[in-house]
Formats: C-alpha cells, sequence, structure tokens
C-alpha cells in the first residue's frame, strides 16, 4: 500500500464537484492507494500511464485525477475533464 498525497490545489477542485461526485472520487482513490502497484489488481480501476511517472485515474466518463508515482507517495496534482488534462499535460 502507497500513501496518498493530495496537493492544495487538488484538494480545491475537488472541494468544487457535488458531494455524490466526491464520494466517487474517494472510492477511487481509497482503491488506488490499497491496489497500485498490484497490476492484476489495476484491473477495472481505469489507470493510465501518462507522460514520465505521471498517471491518471478515471471516475466517470468526465473525470480524471493525476497523480504522480513518487518513492514516498502518490500525489495528485490535478482534478478535471479531458481538455483540462491535456492542458496540464502540456504545460509540465
Amino acid at each position: 500500500m502507497k500513501p496518498l498525497d493530495l496537493s492544495g490545489p487538488f484538494r480545491a477542485r475537488i472541494r468544487d464537484y457535488p458531494k455524490e461526485t466526491r464520494v466517487k472520487i474517494g472510492l477511487a482513490l481509497q482503491h488506488l492507494e490499497r491496489d497500485f502497484g498490484h497490476p492484476h489488481r489495476h484491473q477495472g480501476l481505469g489507470i493510465r500511464k501518462l507522460t514520465g511517472n505521471f498517471f491518471e485515474i478515471r471516475v466517470g466518463l468526465d473525470i480524471r485525477l493525476i497523480f504522480q508515482n513518487r518513492a514516498e507517495c502518490l500525489w495528485f496534482v490535478m482534478a478535471g475533464n479531458h481538455d483540462e488534462v491535456q492542458k496540464f499535460l502540456r504545460g509540465l
């Protein structure tokens, strides 16, 4: 199990979502924390490698959570839709 670290901007963005969506995000984060690093258990989590050591996990069809796999934790840096993620990645 690898601990999660949620950046300030990530937390602020999550607060903008309705409660029902925040619950889904919380469940996705719990499953990710438990299963990351165990590829056979990744199935169904919607994890995808992006660039470098950045990954995304999908929550529903239009919400993506972007995180960096660091040695000490999974560091969450942004949440958004496909277009917002593409803009973030261009800025790396």
